[in-house]
């Protein structure tokens, strides 16, 4: 009988632990896309012009984007984050609407005491 209870205890535990690690934080669950409340914040518009200018740098056809705004975002929990983008951007004189992923991790490489 004593085995039964160790084994419902790991089994339960063994649960929890697993419900505990698809949440994220504030709430958001680890592979949902979840919208971002403020698309105007400035980090989202930056993640949006950065988009713009990596597609420019990697582009082969020789046409060029200018960043104009981020219309809409949703945000995905991973080791870091997802930010799924709706972009606004001119190529020439025409307006287009463009999606980007963006993927952002902040990792710390060093912290020391400065002098």
């Amino acid at each position: 009988m004593a085995f039964g209870h160790y084994y419902l205890f790991l089994v339960m535990s063994a649960a929890l632990l697993l419900l505990n690690g698809v949440s994220g934080t504030e709430g958001k669950i680890v592979g949902g896309w979840t919208p971002i409340e403020n698309v105007n914040d400035v980090h989202v518009q930056y993640l949006g012009n950065l988009a713009v200018k990596a597609y420019n740098q990697n582009n082969q056809n020789g046409t060029s984007l200018t960043f104009e705004r981020v219309i809409y975002g949703e945000t995905q929990v991973v080791n870091g984050m997802n930010y799924r983008l709706l972009i606004e951007a001119l190529e020439g004189d025409n307006m287009g609407k463009y999606q980007a992923v963006v993927y952002e991790k902040i990792k710390l490489t060093s912290f020391k005491e400065f002098p």
